[in-house]
């Protein structure tokens, strides 16, 4: 085994790909570019979707508990809760029929 590769060859290398760019990275948590972590909700907004599924007859526990989280969490924590749980926008954001103004 004296004429073993030492170095992984590249594409490039190989030639495989002919006058193209590097391929780009997929997105990974630890970027910063996944997508823009500022909400379009003003704070009101915000506070009146949590107040609105808190007061919705037909919502689970869970989300209920959830939106009293969100009332009294930092603005990175409620921008958190709002993009993992999409739902809570889809059906108590101020697009809706059970969005209510307080």
């Amino acid at each position: 085994m004296s004429g073993a590769c030492t170095k992984m060859m590249s594409e490039y290398d190989l030639g495989l790909r002919f006058h193209k760019s590097p391929r780009k990275k997929r997105p990974t948590p630890e970027r910063s570019d996944l997508g823009n972590p500022i909400l379009t909700m003003t704070d009101k907004e915000i506070f009146n979707t949590f107040a609105s599924l808190i007061d919705s007859p037909d919502a689970s526990p869970f989300l209920k508990r959830l939106a009293q989280a969100g009332l009294v969490a930092m603005p990175q924590d409620k921008a958190l809760i709002l993009k993992t749980w999409p739902r809570i926008m889809m059906q108590y954001g101020p697009h809706t029929k059970r969005y209510t103004e307080s």
